[in-house]
């Protein structure tokens, strides 16, 4: 599949070292359009929606960064820890503004599994339904996501 030039661009700027030293995308090689549907399958296939998962991903964000630092239980035996880091990032998409790049660890304390993201990764999800490459440092994995967020529900 051949890149449009606007795809061109949005994926030159989620290179490494480019808007942040690890890039976006990790290891994965597929055109951004291929990386977008094949997560958007994978969300359907888990019975969720983008909406959904940017609602819950949101709630547990404010929740954790309103205590600074300290962990909070968000439900479901899920507990989330905001972690501040120094400065900003923009969206890879450009014009989307920029955001805190402190991240939340979201990890479930009955199976030890974990995911990390940003307040970026919220607005790459929601804007753009993009869970970034495969291999990415802030990777959401929609199957992954799908069972923990099912575990939050469970309030």
């Amino acid at each position: 599949m051949k890149l449009s030039p606007q795809d061109r661009r949005i994926m030159e700027r989620m290179a490494p070292g480019v808007l942040c030293r690890d890039g976006f995308l990790g290891g994965d090689d597929r055109p951004l359009g291929e990386i977008l549907d094949a997560d958007r399958a994978a969300v359907e296939a888990a019975g969720l929606t983008h909406e959904e998962i940017v609602r819950r991903l949101g709630e547990i964000l404010r929740l954790a960064m309103a205590r600074y630092g300290a962990p909070v239980e968000v439900g479901g035996g899920l507990t989330a820890v905001y972690v501040e880091a120094m400065g900003r990032i923009p969206c890879p998409w450009g014009g989307h503004g920029v955001f805190a790049k402190g991240e939340v660890r979201l990890a479930d304390r009955l199976t030890g599994r974990q995911i990390v993201f940003t307040p970026l990764s919220v607005h790459l999800v929601d804007e753009h339904g993009f869970y970034q490459g495969k291999g990415s440092r802030y990777r959401l994995e929609p199957r992954l996501l799908a069972e923990l967020l099912r575990r939050n529900d469970k309030k």
